[in-house]
């Protein structure tokens, strides 16, 4: 009734083996899904100039026409050259 037959540890053995290479083929998969995702945080984070936000305020800012740097439209200070129009 419950005979072994050569068929039947065969395919048994296979059934086991496809079982086992499946479960490391599928882990291997989501290592490589992590490694991705840990990739593309990385790049996010060093292109994003290192992930922290910052409330920064924008300022208008014009170009001197003496040294040629920009500086803040308002409060400009001077750039040490003379004829420099922020000068005081």
């Amino acid at each position: 009734m419950f005979a072994f037959s050569f068929s039947k540890l065969v395919v048994l053995i296979g059934i086991i083996v496809a079982v086992v290479y499946g479960s490391k083929l599928l882990s291997r998969f989501q290592e490589l899904r992590a490694a991705e995702a840990r990739r593309q945080r990385e790049d996010a984070r060093t292109a994003g100039g290192g992930g922290a936000r910052t409330t920064q305020q924008i300022e208008e800012t014009v170009k001197c026409r003496v040294c040629g740097a920009y500086v803040p439209a308002q409060g400009a200070t001077s750039c040490g050259q003379p004829g420099c129009p922020y000068g005081a």
